[in-house]
């Protein structure tokens, strides 16, 4: 049996910017040899983009396998 290179992720980001807050969901699919923190990197960047603004404050964080 072969070791998955991907695995799937859910995760939740809750932002503040301004007088703003959002939460942001989806799921992600990660190379299995990737960090936490660099999945987290790359979620932010994402939310950054959706968003519109690089400055903002990370209130809640979430990154749990995609699986019940």
């Amino acid at each position: 049996m072969t070791t998955p290179t991907t695995l799937r992720f859910h995760w939740i980001m809750t932002v503040q910017y301004g007088p703003e807050t959002s939460t942001l969901s989806n799921t992600a699919e990660v190379d299995a040899a990737v960090s936490r923190t660099e999945v987290y990197r790359d979620l932010r960047a994402h939310v950054a983009q959706k968003i519109g603004t690089r400055s903002f404050v990370v209130l809640y964080f979430a990154l749990e396998p995609d699986q019940l």
